[in-house]
């Protein structure tokens, strides 16, 4: 189930995230990263403006994609795209408050979920993520050969 992400719209609707604060590009990619890499799905972001590097595309992993629209173009125009280049909608969502998206999206078929709403869900998800992963940490904590000598003689008496 591929997700396609209006990004500045998502960082736009953020409660935590300003547009206006540096890094925010990279921030909300931390966090959809860590949403793709639980639900293994496709993730295509795109940005509005210019790219942070030279590159107008930049391919984190096969499965998730930032994309910058061409010079003279917008990320909606870049999104429509996208949305256009699929031959099956129902499995795609669009995240998105921008109201003339969501409606080319469910002409197409395709289905939308709100910035906002996104945001909160993709929240929650990194929060439960960061409590899985820490609680897998101390389940997962190795001794060294020195520690279990030492662990050894307390228990043996020496």
């Amino acid at each position: 189930m591929p997700y396609v992400i209006d990004g500045n719209n998502l960082i736009g609707s953020s409660p935590d995230i300003s547009l206006a604060e540096e890094g925010a590009r990279q921030k909300i990619l931390h966090v959809l990263l860590k949403f793709q890499q639980n639900r293994k799905s496709k993730v295509i972001v795109v940005f509005d403006g210019e790219p942070e590097g030279t590159a107008h595309r930049q391919e984190i992993s096969p499965k998730f994609l930032v994309l910058y629209p061409r010079y003279g173009r917008s990320a909606d125009d870049e999104i429509k795209r996208i949305l256009n280049a699929y031959n099956d909608f129902r499995d795609v969502i669009l995240i998105t408050s921008d109201r003339e998206l969501k409606s080319f999206a469910r002409k197409l078929g395709a289905r939308t979920v709100n910035s906002i709403e996104f945001y909160f869900k993709l929240k929650r998800e990194y929060r439960e993520t960061g409590k899985k992963e820490e609680t897998q940490k101390r389940i997962d904590t190795r001794l060294s050969d020195q520690e279990v000598d030492q662990w050894m003689k307390i228990f043996n008496g020496e």
